[in-house]
């Protein structure tokens, strides 16, 4: 679940993900090594040239040294320096030099880590992992509640909640074991199995909420909250309305009212325990800002006619909702238009044609840029093909989906797997180090998308969207007719 970042690395597709012992190890008191770090960044963002000087023997110091915590510490500047080869070489150098350090514990946990095999499989890969790579009795890396929680999702996967309880018990960092919780009670609820996810999500809610009242953490709050919410969800599902209610109204007036989840159950619940009064103006909000998922837009209608006393209305109601969501995005997409030169390209897709730009001409374009190990890509992929859906017949507006900095071998049969499973009628192209589209445009992050006019123009440039599928779909649709008539 959790790869490991120390580098950026050379190339997104060939980056072993590692952490750097700042970010992970529990340091209660400031090391030296901490000191030496905040010199060498400060040196780095001078723009003197004797301070790049030093920064450069240091680093090469630091990086022939015994010690690994320096060799870790050389990797960690030099990324920041954005010297990411040399902090990819000194990755190989330490697993070599320390076959039995915190490097080579990293690098094998991140090998394992995120696979599909079956949880007896991971099991199997902790209980040598952990021979290899003994837990200390104190001080323990975070790593190894990283390695725990594998195995309790493997087990959550498959439906098995006394296993799922056992391994996640053995986590030690209480936050982090609230938030297994609450990630394995998601995953029995996708399988719906609402009595497995109260469990799990109940456990979660109580510890958020004893870390939000012991804490110093600003985000322990919205943590508890969250949870609160989405305990709510779990129990509305159930039909337990009234105690639902309870929970969802704390969610709702005591954390953040922008927060869509809170705002999405709170009003659903209402709508379930005779207050569609109350939840009326909610949806409202959330529909006129493209933010409401299907259940409120379909308990819209009983909503509206149980508040009004009748359907009259109700249509042109429901139209002024969406002609407020669509005058609302199509006047920011107007102030976000530029023009540049895109890029040309040429790219095998799927079943081996070649696409390029400039066979594409006359064409408004849509590029993805995406990877299959890309979370937020995949969570944009539901309005994306409502967007396909919407153009489909529409012979001067294509879609292409470039698949890029992937790890591994050959990707392709990943990647083909990946959208046949979940039904995307995506024209998929397949960019690699040699190709190097992505790179053409200058991406340093994904997801990133782009829609070019007919004349090979970028006229626009996002990374994700704000709001739900239906702000989505009318964000992308406004900057596809706006770039249609450049």
């Amino acid at each position: 679940m959790h790869k490991i970042k120390l580098s950026v690395c050379l190339a997104a597709s060939t980056c072993l993900l590692l952490n750097t012992v700042f970010a992970q190890q529990k340091q209660v008191t400031k090391t030296p090594q901490d000191s030496l770090k905040q010199y060498y960044v400060k040196l780095i963002k001078s723009a003197d040239p004797a301070d790049k000087e030093k920064v450069s023997q240091g680093l090469k110091n630091l990086s022939n040294t015994a010690s690994e915590q320096d060799l870790i510490l050389a990797m960690s500047l030099y990324s920041i320096n954005k010297e990411d080869r040399r902090s990819d070489s000194l990755l190989k150098i330490g697993v070599e030099r320390y076959p039995k350090g915190r490097l080579a514990m990293i690098q094998s946990y991140n090998k394992a880590v995120g696979t599909k095999s079956a949880a007896a499989e991971k099991k199997k890969w902790y209980t040598e992992w952990i021979a290899m790579f003994p837990a200390p009795q104190k001080d323990r890396d975070i790593v190894y509640d990283y390695a725990l929680s594998e195995v309790a999702n493997g087990y959550a996967t498959e439906k098995n909640l006394p296993e799922t309880q056992k391994w996640i018990g053995q986590i030690e960092n209480p936050g982090y074991k609230s938030m297994m919780e609450m990630v394995t009670g998601q995953t029995f609820l996708q399988q719906k199995d609402t009595v497995a996810a109260e469990k799990m999500i109940r456990n979660a809610v109580l510890r958020a909420k004893n870390s939000y009242a012991t804490s110093e953490d600003p985000g322990a709050k919205g943590n508890y909250m969250s949870g609160v919410s989405t305990l709510a969800n779990v129990l509305y599902l159930q039909g337990k309305y009234a105690e639902a209610l309870e929970y969802a109204t704390v969610a709702y007036k005591e954390g953040n009212q922008k927060n869509v989840q809170i705002r999405t159950v709170y009003a659903l619940v209402l709508s379930s325990t005779g207050k569609e009064v109350d939840a009326l103006p909610i949806m409202e909000d959330l529909i006129k800002n493209g933010i409401a998922n299907e259940e409120v837009k379909k308990a819209l209608k009983r909503v509206y006619t149980s508040a009004k006393g009748s359907t009259e209305d109700f249509v042109a109601y429901e139209r002024d909702l969406n002609n407020q969501l669509i005058k609302k995005i199509s006047e920011d997409v107007a102030k976000q238009m530029i023009s540049e030169e895109s890029p040309k390209f040429s790219l095998k897709d799927l079943n081996g044609k070649t696409v390029s730009l400039d066979g594409l001409k006359g064409k408004v374009v849509v590029l993805d840029f995406w990877a299959t190990w890309c979370g937020p890509c995949k969570k944009s992929f539901p309005a994306m093909q409502k967007a396909v859906n919407k153009y489909q017949k529409d012979k001067d507006v294509c879609f292409l989906f470039i698949d890029t900095w992937e790890r591994g071998g050959d990707p392709k049969e990943s990647v083909k797997s990946f959208i046949e499973e979940n039904k995307y009628t995506f024209q998929v192209l397949l960019d690699n180090t040699t190709t190097n589209v992505v790179g053409k445009f200058g991406i340093s992050g994904i997801p990133a998308k782009f829609v070019i006019d007919g004349k090979g123009k970028i006229r626009f440039k996002l990374t994700g969207f704000s709001g739900g599928d239906d702000a989505a779909v009318a964000e992308l649709s406004a900057m596809i007719e706006n770039a249609r008539k450049s």
